[in-house]
């Protein structure tokens, strides 16, 4: 490729895309040495700056810093106390600096060249300024102040402290939900970009710092251009940009080339790397990358990473397509269809089929196309009506593979507990007259109506109950509810195959809902047998784990502190099996140990999750009430009809005197759920808290009727009666509780004890 640029864009070009002076000087061997020189020159700025600023120190008071560094030597930025450096690109580099008047923290970024620069990398420094601050866009870092000090410019703009998304990856996916939410950001951010005329041309994940709340913000628009204005900073036949993210036609050099779908093709390439954890097209070479982006398809990411839907890599693809014609027509466009597949609605984009992988072929190997066409012709001759047939068995495939897209959506929506949703889509699903494609429907309709009543039961164990120990019956409870729906999976407590039912639940579209359901199943059975088998299954059903569960599904760690200890540190928190992570949670609280630092390292990488913010909630609740507070009012912010955490907010509410928000939440919870008997229960105590005694009584005598055998509702209810002097009807309630409660029930005590002292007040006439 020729290259005709003057030094200073040859130089711009090594920095930029990382390859030597050799290899960018290849055409124009005569100007090797002046490039060379200019770059020792940048290298002494370099060692400079790092012997001012070593990029591991931690920020310091800018006078401090003077003292021990010398940083008086460089140019003072007014109303600014330079702290640390931030990072280097290939013509700037970025300061931490506070700004003393406003006492905020921001980024500087001046020439790294300083005084070495040339005009043209001036002129993109004043660019990429000009260029930012144009934009006010929420994922776009914006530019606060521009001026100039001892002749070299700086700008000062938002400081983001979340490092950047290469960081974030360091080689591994992420989710395809988190990619697809992040990468909507950004294609929003991008698409205003490109309306108020600017291309970015350097998107990559170095470029993309990460905010607040996962926020992704676009920075570094050193590159940057205008759609209508050709400014003459970039010659044809000079290279900007990222080799790895650059599109096809960004290869080639020539600017005119060059348009917002650039932009969409390097989307793509993050979104694939989000997605697999390395970039479509790498190379040991420049050229070798050059001939992969010029010339090779990516590698579909769901063959690398297998949990990548079909329609996330639609859209992908799209993006990455080689003619630019054939990506999204806009950056908003993009951004629409990720917001689809996040909505589980059909995308518009649509998977390349066979015929249009053999034309891509055909178009990139003319050659031997030329020398098949005459035998093409004539076989085609013989097998035209094969040909037909072949057309319309790629027709029924391709239908095949929406519907098993959007199949897939369902399924995902399950994993995620939007059981609604879910239905909604697997219910209208059509087959496409495959009969297998019906089967796997028609199954996990099935499944999922067990796997609704297996999260109820998981939900419901967490239900608070005031004033009272409940722990151990409401385990029971979920306990003898898990069993009565695995059942229905040929799993009894005791019997049954364990290889065999393991493998059922493998084969189901499901199986990660139903592991986690086993998982929590397993804290909750009391009787070690039964809890065995069920472990037994797990380990079968989730043979693929990793170490760290295959450890904290072995029983013999869970009474030993020091390993609960270690297992909490090394605990993957980011896994989806939440209910293990919750169930492990749990553990370390009936081993003695503090959970909550864990539990709030989980409810951190599961933030929008209703069981990590309940659960942290929960174990909050009585050692601070009031902090457990704002986590149940997340969890019903996720699951606004979530009657436990109605109720538990109550309780909690209660605990700091906050009595009718209480009573409040109690009879919401109560509307929610007429028949829940904690609900009738903790209302009971709350309406006798507030002095108001027949409200009380309703609501105990409403728990007792639903619950017979539960003693706390006695005990509340007969304390209420008699503080009325109704000694009659607490007798009589006394009695009844006493024939209903179980014989080991530590509250028959409790119960006894009220029964002398109420017979001795009738007796007495008190």
């Amino acid at each position: 490729m020729p290259f005709h640029g003057t030094v200073s864009e040859l130089l711009e070009e090594i920095l930029e895309s990382g390859r030597s002076a050799e290899d960018v000087c290849a055409d124009c061997p005569e100007l090797l040495d002046q490039v060379r020189e200019q770059l020792q020159k940048l290298s002494d700025v370099e060692l400079q700056i790092e012997s001012l600023f070593p990029l591991s120190q931690t920020a310091v008071r800018s006078d401090q810093h003077a003292a021990a560094s010398g940083i008086a030597d460089l140019p003072p930025i007014h109303d600014h106390e330079i702290q640390t450096i931030l990072g280097r690109g290939g013509m700037g580099v970025v300061y931490q600096a506070r700004h003393v008047k406003l006492n905020r923290i921001v980024a500087v970024k001046m020439l790294l060249a300083g005084s070495h620069a040339g005009r043209q990398q001036y002129l993109r420094f004043m660019r990429e300024a000009e260029a930012v601050a144009a934009l006010k866009h929420a994922n776009i870092v914006q530019i606060y102040d521009f001026g100039e000090v001892s002749g070299q410019p700086y700008f000062t703009m938002e400081f983001v402290d979340g490092g950047s998304l290469a960081q974030k990856l360091a080689h591994s996916p992420l989710s395809a939900r988190e990619s697809a939410q992040l990468l909507t950001a950004l294609a929003q951010a991008v698409g205003a970009a490109h309306r108020s005329g600017i291309i970015h041309r350097d998107l990559k994940p170095a470029n993309i710092l990460i905010a607040a709340g996962n926020t992704p913000k676009i920075s570094d628009f050193g590159l940057a251009r205008r759609i209508d204005v050709d400014d003459g900073l970039t010659q044809t036949g000079v290279l900007v940009g990222t080799p790895t993210y650059m599109a096809p036609e960004q290869m080639t050099g020539v600017s005119t080339a060059i348009g917002p779908a650039v932009d969409i093709f390097a989307l793509g390439a993050v979104l694939y790397e989000m997605l697999t954890g390395h970039p479509p097209f790498r190379g040991e070479s420049f050229s070798d990358v050059q001939r992969r982006v010029m010339r090779e398809e990516p590698v579909p990411p769901s063959r690398i990473n297998a949990k990548v839907p079909r329609d996330l890599e639609t859209i992908c693809l799209k993006c990455l397509e080689k003619e630019s014609k054939k990506r999204y027509a806009t950056a908003d466009d993009l951004a629409a269809d990720l917001e689809r597949f996040l909505r589980h609605e059909p995308i518009r984009a649509r998977p390349t089929g066979t015929a249009g992988r053999v034309m891509r072929w055909v178009r990139r190997n003319p050659l031997p196309t030329v020398l098949s066409v005459t035998a093409i012709v004539l076989i085609g001759l013989i097998i035209s009506e094969g040909v037909q047939e072949w057309a319309l068995a790629a027709g029924r495939r391709a239908e095949k593979s929406r519907l098993t897209a959007r199949f897939e959506s369902g399924v995902q929506l399950v994993q995620e507990g939007r059981f609604a949703e879910a239905k909604a889509i697997l219910g209208k699903l059509g087959d496409g007259g495959h009969e297998d494609l019906r089967l796997r429907i028609d199954r996990t309709l099935a499944e999922l109506e067990l796997v609704e009543k297996l999260d109820a039961i998981g939900v419901d164990r967490a239900v608070a109950v005031s004033g009272s120990n409940e722990a151990r019956r409401l385990n029971g409870i979920a306990a003898n509810g898990y069993a009565a729906v695995f059942a229905q999976f040929g799993m009894n407590r005791t019997s049954g195959d364990p290889g065999s039912i393991a493998q059922r639940i493998k084969d189901s579209d499901i199986r990660h809902a139903l592991v986690e359901a086993l998982d929590d199943w397993s804290v909750c059975e009391a009787d070690e047998v039964s809890r065995n088998s069920i472990l037994e299954v797990i380990r079968h059903a989730d043979s693929d784990a990793g170490t760290w569960h295959q450890r904290v599904r072995n029983p013999a760690n869970w009474i030993a502190r020091a390993e609960l200890s270690q297992l909490a540190e090394s605990a993957p928190t980011t896994s989806r099996n939440v209910h293990l992570l919750r169930a492990f949670g749990d553990r370390l609280a009936a081993a003695g140990l503090d959970s909550i630092a864990f539990r709030k390292r989980l409810q951190q990488d599961h933030a929008d999750c209703y069981l990590t913010n309940l659960s942290l909630a929960d174990a909050l609740r009585d050692k601070d009430p009031a902090e457990s507070i704002r986590f149940y009012q997340a969890a019903l912010a996720i699951r606004p009809r979530a009657i436990p955490a109605w109720n538990n907010l109550a309780v909690a509410l209660s605990g700091v005197g906050r009595t009718d928000e209480a009573l409040f939440h109690f009879q919401h919870a109560k509307e929610l759920d007429p028949q829940s008997v904690y609900v009738r229960y903790n209302l009971g105590l709350a309406l006798s808290a507030a002095q108001q005694a027949e409200g009380a009584v309703t609501e105990l005598q409403q728990a007792v009727a639903l619950a017979p055998d539960f003693a706390p509702a006695y005990i509340a209810l007969d304390k209420e009666l008699i503080k009325a002097r109704r000694y009659a009807e607490a007798e009589a309630v006394l009695r009844r509780g006493l024939d209903a409660v179980p014989l080991d029930d530590p509250n028959r005590t409790e119960l006894r004890d009220l029964l002398r002292r109420c017979l001795q007040l009738q007796s007495s006439g008190d």
